[in-house]
C-alpha cells in the first residue's frame, strides 16, 4: 500500500486507521478522503497516510457499497437481537416453574448475535428498546451478555473465556425467577420490605447457576456479586474488589451502563455519552477502574463517523474521538467543529 502524502490524498481510501499525536483514533481504514476529511488532517498535523491503490470513482463505489451493507447488518442485528429477547422471556417462564437452566439453549440465544456485535460493536450504543417493564427484565439480560462479551474481548481476557462471560451477563438476573410475581412486576415504587425481597434475587441466581454443567464457577459469582461494589457498599455480602470475581466486575458495569441507557417507569434513559461519564464517576470507589475504562475506551473508538444530537438540538457527526476525553468528541455540525472537551456546556444526548 502506498504512503503519500496529504496534499495528494484527496479521492483515495485509507488503506490504515490514522490517530492523532496523542493516539486518538480520527479516521476508521476504509474512509475516503474528501475535501472535509482532508482539512481534518491538516488541523492535526498529519504529514502522510497510507491509501489504497484504487482511483478515486472506484473509491467511491467502495465507500458507497460500504455504508450501504451496514443497512443489512442494523437490521439483521435488530430482528436477532429481538428474537433473542422473546426466546430467553420463554427460558425465564421455564425456570420460573423449577426447570434447570438449559445451558444450550441459553447458548443458543447469544450465538447469532455475537459474531454481529464483534464486527460491528458501534451496534452497542444503539441497543433496541422494548416496550414494557415486564419485558425489560429479558432485554435487559440479553444486551449485559453482549456487553460482558465486548469488554472480555477488549480487556484480552483468554478467548475460551469470553463465552462463558457472556452466560454470565445473560444470567445475572436469572435469580428474579425465584422472586414473587407481585413484587418483580410491580407497576410502582417498592416498598422497603419488597426491595430487600428483590435483593435476593442475586442468592437465587448463585442457587440456580452454582454447579450447572456448561457454567463455570464464574457464572454463578457474577450472579451473587453483580450488585456487589468496589468499596464494599454493595450486596448481598458487602464484599470489596479483591474479594469479587473479574466476571462479577465486568457485568456489574455492563450492566450499569445498559440501565442508565435505558427507559423505566421511573426515568427516562439517558445517552450512552452521559451513561459512560457516569462509570468514569462510579470507577472511584464502586466499580472496578480497570473495567470501566476498558469499557469506555471499547465503546467510543467506534463512535467517529457517528450522527449525533447534542443537548442543544443540533445534529452533527462525530470526526475525531480524543482517547482522554472519551466523552467528549470533536462534533461537525453546520460546517463548524464544536470540541466538546471546551464547550462543557453541551453533551451528547442521543445517536440519531
Amino acid at each position: 500500500m502506498p504512503v503519500i502524502a496529504i496534499k495528494n490524498s484527496m479521492g483515495f481510501c485509507l488503506a490504515e486507521d490514522v490517530y492523532t499525536s496523542l493516539g486518538g483514533l480520527l479516521f476508521h481504514k476504509g474512509t475516503l478522503v474528501k475535501e472535509r476529511e482532508l482539512e481534518i488532517l491538516e488541523a492535526f498535523k498529519i504529514s502522510e497516510v497510507t491509501v489504497e491503490e484504487l482511483a478515486s470513482q472506484k473509491q467511491e463505489e467502495v465507500r458507497k457499497d460500504e455504508v450501504e451493507s451496514l443497512k443489512p447488518v442494523d437490521l439483521e442485528f435488530i430482528r436477532s437481537y429481538k428474537e433473542a429477547v422473546q426466546l430467553f422471556k420463554k427460558l425465564m417462564i421455564h425456570v420460573m416453574g423449577g426447570q434447570t437452566i438449559p445451558v444450550m439453549d441459553v447458548r443458543k440465544i447469544l450465538t447469532p448475535l455475537l459474531p454481529i456485535v464483534q464486527n460491528h460493536p458501534n451496534l452497542l450504543m444503539q441497543l433496541p428498546q422494548v416496550s414494557n417493564e415486564e419485558e425489560y427484565v429479558c432485554e435487559h439480560s440479553v444486551a449485559v451478555g453482549l456487553l460482558s462479551f465486548m469488554i472480555a474481548k477488549w480487556m484480552k481476557l483468554p478467548q475460551n473465556e469470553w463465552v462463558q462471560i457472556s452466560l454470565a451477563g445473560i444470567l445475572h438476573d436469572i435469580g428474579k425467577t425465584k422472586i414473587d410475581p407481585k413484587v418483580l412486576w410491580k407497576s410502582t415504587q417498592l416498598t422497603a420490605s419488597e426491595y430487600e425481597e428483590m435483593k435476593k434475587h442475586t442468592v437465587y441466581g448463585y442457587q440456580l447457576t452454582k454447579g450447572v454443567s456448561g457454567l463455570s464457577e464464574g457464572v454463578a459469582l457474577a450472579a451473587l456479586q453483580h450488585h456487589e461494589r468496589e468499596n464494599g457498599s454493595g450486596y448481598p455480602l458487602g464484599l470489596v474488589g479483591n474479594k469479587l470475581h473479574i466476571y462479577s466486575k465486568i457485568v456489574a458495569v455492563a450492566e450499569v451502563y445498559h440501565g442508565m441507557c435505558s427507559d423505566h417507569l421511573y426515568k427516562k434513559g439517558v445517552s450512552p455519552y452521559q451513561a459512560v461519564e457516569q462509570l468514569l464517576k462510579d470507577s472511584y470507589g464502586k466499580l472496578d477502574p480497570a473495567v470501566v475504562h476498558t469499557f469506555v475506551n471499547g465503546l467510543t473508538q467506534f463512535s467517529v463517523g457517528a450522527t449525533v444530537e447534542l443537548t442543544d438540538g443540533s445534529i452533527g457527526k462525530i470526526i475525531f474521538a480524543d482517547r482522554n476525553n472519551p466523552t467528549r468528541p470533536m462534533v461537525e455540525s453546520n460546517g463548524r467543529v464544536i470540541n466538546l472537551a471546551e464547550v462543557r456546556q453541551l453533551y451528547i444526548k442521543r445517536i440519531v
